[in-house]
């Protein structure tokens, strides 16, 4: 993740930032990537011309691939041409992805898991350092994109939801940190 952000966003320019959340929509130097990232947003705002803009607006409003596709089709050199790409190839992978997540979600509400082991598995992803956010029970997310950090440092398949293998393991690591 470092040496990627290295390489790629702390540069801080826009391919590079985007580049550093297409490979790591949850890593350490996400947060940073996307407030950098929204800083030329706005600067791009404000130079744009007015239709560019209207027209921009109109398709953020909607936040669909086929008004992505328009705005790319109206304004081939438009000043918003990149996020647009980036956020078609976006929502083109979280189509792709639906159905797998859809299983997953389904598996981790099998589990069957109380509020309470769902507050336990919140409060180990904050110990760990990986921002679960409230620790209330609810996956949110924040809760999610913890998950996901928690799975990729365990070379885990990153889904964002809990399998029994994962409790397992966040368990057996939560016993191994009382012992060092």
């Amino acid at each position: 993740d470092l040496n990627y952000w290295d390489q790629t966003g702390a540069a801080g320019d826009e391919a590079g930032l985007r580049a550093y959340l297409d490979r790591y929509p949850d890593g350490e130097y996400a947060e940073l990537a996307a407030e950098r990232l929204a800083v030329i947003q706005d600067r791009k705002r404000a130079r744009a011309g007015r239709a560019d803009r209207q027209l921009w607006d109109q398709v953020v409003a909607l936040n669909t691939a086929d008004a992505y596709r328009v705005y790319l089709e109206r304004a081939p050199n438009g000043s918003f041409r990149e996020e647009a790409q980036a956020r078609l190839a976006n929502l083109q992978q979280k189509n792709q992805n639906a159905e797998a997540n859809a299983q997953h979600a389904r598996a981790e509400a099998a589990m069957n898991l109380s509020p309470r082991t769902r507050q336990l598995v919140e409060s180990r992803l904050k110990g760990l350092g990986l921002r679960p956010g409230a620790i209330d029970g609810v996956f949110d997310d924040d809760t999610r994109r913890a998950i996901r950090r928690y799975q990729a440092s365990r070379n885990m398949n990153e889904t964002g939801y809990l399998s029994e293998a994962m409790v397992v393991q966040l368990m057996a690591d939560t016993v191994r940190s009382i012992f060092q």
